[in-house]
């Protein structure tokens, strides 16, 4: 069962890899951490999620907390850590509503005086 909850405004998901030394002081990945992305992107719904939550251990806390994308993340705003199940929209409205990477919408092109572009399809005609 999960101690902790992950919740993210991040598009991608994200695989936070825990280091140990090797030989010839070569680093080593010792562990994976996946959380998952996925905010504003739309699924095959055509839902788009705000924000998206991953399960963790206390374990994968731990380890989390020593790694330093982990907290350029959470210092930025696009991850916070609960220590129970909270309905995700409320806690992605204190986050940074979306990370570089999302995709554009309209609003961004109306924000920087801009036209949105036009969809354009393609119809065989018959």
């Amino acid at each position: 069962m999960s101690e902790y909850y992950v919740y993210s405004t991040l598009t991608g998901s994200q695989a936070y890899h825990i280091y140990r030394n090797g030989g010839a002081d070569l680093p080593l990945v010792d562990r994976v951490v996946m959380v998952a992305g996925g905010a504003n992107v739309a699924d095959k719904h055509f839902v788009t999620p705000k924000g998206v939550v991953t399960p963790i251990t206390a374990d994968e806390l731990e380890l989390l907390e020593k790694n330093p994308v982990f907290a350029v993340h959470k210092a930025n705003g696009f991850i916070t850590v609960e220590e129970k199940a909270i309905p995700v929209e409320k806690v992605v409205s204190d986050l940074e509503a979306r990370d570089e990477s999302a995709p554009l919408t309209d609003s961004d092109f109306i924000a920087k005086d801009q036209k949105p572009p036009k969809v354009v399809t393609n119809k065989k005609s018959a």
